[in-house]
Parts: structure tokens; sequence; C-alpha cells
């Protein structure tokens, strides 16, 4: 196991040494990376981008005891606070290269769990009050605009000045990410007040968004519980599986820990049987009536689905999914890291062709899947070692 954590650690560096080469000049954050290296400026710069690489950055430093990271780190933070923050409450979904608002109404409640993620785990970087405040704030902003109160759920479908709009939603990233990003501050702070709330959250995605008879998550319903038409999607599968668990854990809710490890394993071996590509490596992501839409392999749905296998194999001790999880780890090493640059390509062909087409930092893609995925990885793998000593 030494070996494969030597390499996910030297990753781990890769990955921030990229963003400090070409994302970060000038105290400026580039919201855009070509793939090969060129800052993009006139992108838009995203609070959700922010508040990953607020994340990746600081995780990062402190788990390899890296004070250059921290940089990176501060530099996030001041942006998301100085570009980004909403006099409404919250933060805005982006900002143009001139400043100016760009706003996704349907995805904007989301990204203010990624700023509670974000900003909790600056908070555990630096121990400054002030930013553990400022969560306070920004949890109870989130609590009393777009928790939905009849059933203790969360509403998608906001204008900018977050009135309302006439249709809203209940969307699993919003609900997923919340969970998250809740459990990272109650982990981080040792502040059990949202105990509660987390517990409500796991209950709604276990009785809601995860279809336990099908294997797969739900992505979205009306604000009646309606169903709408929905892609099955591999990453969202696993990611939602690990999640619950390592949440449940957090608040260490027995019940909830048997039933989350249960749905954990279904959810992985229907993953197996379904996603896993025996030819050529890797998991396919999207289906639609069992069939899948695209043979290209993402950055994102590797990292999850190795973790969930880490996860799976840590509840059963089935070599199975370490089995899947380190043939995981070999394909990502050969596909998707860069090693010559740095960092990860978004996506590959099914033979492992990057498609260079595709920005190597962008909106959606920031300090967050591959980062969780390398310190994830070096943790269940350090205790297996131990295990075996």
């Amino acid at each position: 196991m030494d070996y494969y954590i030597e390499r996910l650690n030297h990753e781990l560096r890769n990955i921030v040494v990229f963003w400090q080469k070409f994302a970060l000049q000038n105290n400026r954050i580039a919201p855009e990376v070509s793939n090969n290296g060129q800052p993009v400026y006139e992108a838009p710069l995203g609070s959700i981008y922010l508040s990953r690489l607020l994340y990746g950055s600081s995780a990062t430093c402190m788990f390899l005891h890296e004070s250059s990271f921290r940089q990176i780190a501060d530099q996030a933070y001041h942006t998301l606070r100085n570009q980004l923050s909403n006099s409404n409450g919250g933060f805005y979904w982006a900002v143009d290269k001139d400043g100016d608002i760009v706003h996704d109404e349907m995805n904007v409640s989301m990204a203010q769990a990624f700023s509670i993620f974000g900003l909790s785990e600056y908070y555990a970087l630096t121990g400054d009050e002030d930013i553990k405040r400022d969560i306070f704030h920004l949890i109870d902003f989130i609590e009393s605009k777009i928790k939905h109160y009849t059933d203790n759920s969360y509403l998608d479908g906001f204008k900018q000045d977050w009135t309302p709009l006439k249709k809203q939603y209940k969307s699993l990233g919003t609900h997923l990410h919340l969970l998250e990003a809740y459990s990272n501050f109650i982990k981080v702070s040792n502040d059990n007040i949202y105990r509660r709330s987390i517990e409500k959250i796991l209950e709604l995605l276990i009785s809601r968004f995860i279809h336990h008879e099908h294997g797969e998550v739900i992505h979205q319903f009306d604000v009646n519980w309606g169903p709408l038409p929905n892609e099955n999607w591999i990453g969202h599968n696993l990611e939602a599986a690990w999640i619950i668990c390592d949440s449940a854990r957090i608040i260490k809710n027995n019940d909830l820990i048997n039933e989350c490890e249960k749905i954990l394993l279904a959810l992985c071996d229907h993953a197996i049987e379904t996603g896993f590509d025996h030819q050529y490596g890797g998991m396919f992501n999207r289906f639609n009536n069992g069939e899948v839409v695209t043979t290209n392999k993402e950055w994102w749905v590797q990292s999850e689905s190795m973790i969930a296998f880490l996860y799976a194999h840590q509840i059963s001790n089935d070599r199975k999914y370490l089995s899947y999880a380190i043939r995981l780890l070999e394909y990502i090493d050969n596909s998707f890291s860069d090693q010559d640059k740095g960092e990860w390509f978004d996506s590959i062909t099914r033979e492992g062709k990057p498609i260079t087409e595709m920005p190597r930092l962008h909106l959606w893609k920031s300090m967050y899947h591959n980062v969780r995925y390398c310190i994830k990885s070096v943790k269940h793998l350090q205790q297996l070692f131990v295990k075996a000593y």
C-alpha cells in the first residue's frame, strides 16, 4: 500500500503546483485555464469554482503540511468575499470579466452549499473565528431563505435578489452538497448545532432521492415531490452513496450508519455491473433507459467511484471492491493525470485519448473531486496498511 500512497501524495502535489503555475498570477485567479495551460480571463468566475478551490487548497495545505499552498487558499477566500458576495445574502453564481453579475437561477442554491464547504475547510486551516461567524450567518441565511419548511427540504429556483421563481424545484445537488457542507462544518468546528439538520437531509436523500430498486439517484423533483425526467449518472450514484455514509458517521447515528452502508454496497454493486468498462477501464457515467449516452470518460466520475469502492471495501471487507478501486487508481494515473503539466484532463475518449478541446480548469472543474480523491484514498490505504501489520 505504501507504493500507492506515495503515488497519490505525488499526484496531489502535482495538482496544486499546476494551479500555482497556471491559474494564480499576480494575485489573480484565472477563471479558466486551457488544456495547454493558458489562463482565460474572459470566462466567468464562479462561486462554486472559488469555493472548491478554497476547499482543495486548504485541505491540501493541511494534509501535506505545505505552507506555500496557503497563498492559493487566501486568494480564493478574498476573491470569493470581495467579488461574489451578494448584498441580499449569500453569494452570486458568477461574475463576468467586467465584474457584472452572471446568474444561474437553478444552481445558485447549490452554490451556497459549496461556499459553506469551502469556508469550513478554510476555517480549519486558519482557526479564524470571523470565518466561523460568517459560516453561521450563511447557514442562517440558507435555513431562512431556501428551506421549504413543510418538509425540511431545500428549494432551487431564485432570482438574483433571492425572490423565488413561480416554478421551483428540489434537486439532488443542493441537498447532497448541503449535507456534505453541514457535516464538514460540524467536523472541523466540533459544534453539533446542525446535527438535526443533517439527519433531516439524510432522511430525505434516503427516502426521496435514492431509487433503491433501480440502484440510482433521482436528480430533480418539482416542489410537490413529483419526479422529473431522469438520466442515470453513475458518478452521482456513487458520490451520493459515500457522502451519506460519511455524514452518518460524523453525527454518530448508528441507525443511519447501518442504513447508509447497505445503500452504499447496493449502489456500488449496481455501478460495477453496469458502469465499469471491462475493455478499456474506467467508469461510464450517463445512461438513459439502460443505454450508455456517451462512451467518453469524465474526470470526476472516476474520482467518486474510487472513493465509493474504498468505502465499500472498508464496510464489507470484500476484496472485490478494493480490486476495482486499485484498477481505477491505475486507470486515472495512466489516462487522466498529466504527469508533465500536472492536474487532470477533463475528459478522454473511451480508448484513453485526451479531449484537448476541453479546458483543463473551468467553471465546473476546480480543486475538488481529484483533491478529495487523493486525500481520502490515502487515508483509507493507510488504514489498510495499519491493519495488515
